[in-house]
């Protein structure tokens, strides 16, 4: 489990966790429109609706986020174990 304590979404992976988290480290998103001229480039989550229009993210069967390249490959090494067996 990796839970965003910012945002409160579950994440099935630390680089799933990582991703959604975007903008420069040296202020938040909130400080940044406080600045003189407002920045909107500071760090801050993704919101779900961001989450579920992006190619790049995807719900795993517990209903985390996940990173949709990590499940393909999940799914793939899954199906090549069952061929084997």
């Amino acid at each position: 489990m990796n839970l965003c304590g910012a945002c409160g979404e579950d994440f099935g992976s630390v680089t799933a966790f990582d991703a959604h988290r975007v903008g420069v480290h040296s202020h938040t998103y909130t400080e940044g429109l406080r600045m003189k001229p407002p920045r909107e480039d500071g760090r801050r989550c993704l919101s779900v609706a961001e989450l579920e229009g992006s190619s790049r993210f995807e719900r795993n069967r517990r209903g985390a986020w996940s990173l949709s390249a990590d499940l393909s490959r999940a799914r793939m090494l899954r199906i090549r174990s069952l061929e084997r067996a």
